[in-house]
């Protein structure tokens, strides 16, 4: 495939037809079974998935493993102008890409192409670059004692130290379904910019753009083996990928028990591991701040995306004497701003949910908020033509798209902080907002919690904000914004958000082996 014809891509998901790429060929499953993928917006069938199995993963591994001496070794710049490549061929098929991830996925085709593509090609250049600039290299300039051991006598002299950063060797890299394109991307461009080869298995619920990925690496020339795709299931593919012997590396993304069960395999295998998992987000809002902007923006941190963000903030707590008034805006802004509906009408803010499957989750939560007494507020614009039906658990019925899955932006009021819904991720478009008192009674809450990646303080007291931002226990804390991510800082959880830290130069850590040169100084 030519970089010419790239720019051909299908422009509906029905068109691509999805294959496992391994050393450099576009090869069908070596059972010849396949799943069926399905169009969220529509319930409809849409196109086959390889349903790989372990010798499927064998050979991608191979293949890693045979190509890992050659491109480690290629020069940095030689490395960094293929993933430009990459980078340039991203953004000349941002719309078309951008369309194939909403049909596949369900969010809105205009946040796939303002923000999930953009995002894509800068993390290549990214990386490209600081292979490029060095950043990983460090000196030591201070004489360090060297003592010379002979048969005679100890001769004192001065030595100098570098560390070196290796590429570790084969890594095995498990993406998610809420942003398919783009956590692919992120632990692609990291992992292969510094020498490593990988071998990557997309969840099966969204695989048409990281495949159609797989075809801009080919025509990028990306060389044979370096990347390979692996399409299936956890079980049959993933749990091989994580197991196989000459896998060195695992960075995954997803929920919590599934990385619980990743580390738990790797553990005695010695693999260096990095998880990025769940969420249970607070957002803190003392009386104090700017109100208007705090419920603008806590409405987007509730409903962005389907609630399929794993920094989303599912759990909004607000100061006792400004509660009332927080709730009545939240609703008005949400009925008035959240039009869900169709993601390729660019008036749409969210789209319908994934599946089928986890629609039902997340209805179930909405279902066990009103068993428990909680209430339970839908809100949805009575004046929106596009809705035909709300049913008592959540689920929209929209309007041409009646088999989609679509649910109702909700607003829980009135639960228990013991109760799930405000200690398991939902993941879905709900919201559970609780009042609070004091700051003590806020941190408290916001620490209430086995999650601990992101979180939100709402205040104009500066001092406050600091003080309460340290307090939270979260990998990453926003001050007066939300998920404002700066890709050179360090991103990840604690608890059971998960282990490491990536992004940056942590990501470039986290796929490097660190070695330390000592040798002598001479003229």
């Amino acid at each position: 495939m030519t970089m010419s014809n790239m720019l051909n891509m299908p422009v509906n998901a029905k068109d691509v037809k999805i294959m496992n790429y391994i050393n450099g060929e576009f090869v069908a499953p070596t059972s010849g079974s396949y799943l069926m993928s399905y169009n969220p917006a529509t319930g409809e069938e849409m196109t086959p998935i390889p349903d790989s199995m372990a010798k499927d993963v064998d050979n991608a591994v191979c293949a890693a493993k045979n190509a890992f001496p050659m491109w480690s070794n290629m020069p940095a710049t030689e490395r960094a102008a293929m993933l430009n490549r990459v980078a340039d061929m991203i953004d000349e098929n941002c719309q078309k890409l951008a369309t194939l991830e909403s049909q596949d996925q369900g969010k809105p085709v205009m946040m796939a192409a303002m923000c999930d593509m953009p995002t894509c090609a800068n993390t290549f250049r990214q990386f490209a670059k600081y292979i490029v600039d060095g950043i990983m290299e460090t000196k030591s300039t201070a004489n360090i004692m060297m003592t010379k051991m002979s048969v005679t006598k100890n001769e004192p002299g001065t030595m100098m130290a570098t560390t070196q950063h290796v590429p570790a060797g084969v890594a095995g890299l498990i993406t998610p379904w809420n942003f398919p394109m783009q956590m692919v991307c992120e632990k692609i461009a990291p992992c292969i910019a510094v020498g490593n080869t990988c071998v990557v298995k997309p969840t099966e619920l969204t695989s048409v753009t990281p495949f159609v990925l797989s075809q801009i690496m080919d025509a990028a020339g990306i060389p044979a083996g370096v990347v390979n795709f692996v399409f299936g299931t956890g079980t049959k593919a993933g749990e091989p990928l994580v197991k196989h012997k000459d896998v060195r590396l695992i960075s995954f993304t997803g929920g919590s028990l599934t990385g619980a069960r990743v580390g738990a395999m790797s553990g005695g295998m010695y693999k260096r591991v990095s998880l990025e998992l769940g969420g249970k987000n607070p957002s803190l809002v003392f009386s104090d701040c700017d109100m208007n902007h705090a419920v603008a923006t806590n409405v987007r941190a509730a409903f962005q995306n389907q609630g399929e963000i794993c920094l989303c903030s599912s759990r909004q707590y607000v100061q006792r004497d400004v509660y009332d008034m927080y709730l009545q805006m939240f609703r008005q802004m949400t009925m008035e701003e959240v039009i869900v509906g169709d993601p390729s009408n660019p008036k749409t803010f969210y789209g319908p949910v994934v599946s089928k499957q986890h629609m039902e989750k997340v209805m179930s939560y909405i279902r066990l908020a009103q068993e428990e007494g909680a209430k339970v507020e839908f809100l949805v614009n009575p004046n929106d033509k596009m809705v035909k039906n709300v049913s008592k658990d959540g689920m929209l019925t929209i309007k041409g798209m009646e088999g989609g899955y679509y649910i109702a932006p909700t607003l829980i009021t009135g639960m228990k902080q013991s109760s799930r819904l405000m200690q398991e991720e939902i993941f879905g478009p709900v919201v559970c907002v609780m009042p609070f008192k004091t700051e003590e009674e806020a941190i408290q809450l916001a620490n209430d919690t086995e999650y601990g990646l992101g979180a939100s303080v709402w205040t104009m007291d500066k001092v406050k904000m600091m003080r309460v931002m340290k307090q939270v226990n979260a990998g990453s804390v926003w001050g007066n914004s939300w998920c404002n991510v700066d890709d050179n800082m360090p991103f990840g959880g604690m608890g059971c958000s998960g282990t490491s830290r990536e992004h940056g130069p942590w990501s470039l850590e986290f796929y490097t082996e660190t070695k330390a040169l000592y040798y002598p100084s001479m003229k």
